[in-house]
């Protein structure tokens, strides 16, 4: 299920998690954090979904927790999916 496209999807994300939205969340992949929040925000509920479509997470993993927390916070576990 997407987010509602009236929502912004990083109205519901944490300021600290706003930053360097332009820069590479997965350096291994040179994945921008934005392109990441935007596969969540359409769709991907799991790291495997984020990976298939965004490449994230492909290389040594380091990048896992982040893409989960972004996860959490877009599709919080009490939220209907």
């Amino acid at each position: 299920m997407k987010i509602d496209p009236v929502t912004n999807p990083l109205d519901k994300i944490p300021p600290i998690l706003k930053k360097n939205l332009d820069r590479n969340l997965c350096v291994c992949n040179e994945v921008v954090k934005r392109d990441i929040i935007n596969a969540i925000a359409n769709g991907a509920t799991t790291v495997a979904e984020v990976k298939k479509e965004t490449y994230a997470t492909m290389g040594s993993g380091c990048c896992i927790q982040q893409v989960e927390r972004l996860i959490e916070c877009l599709y919080p576990p009490n939220s209907d999916k």
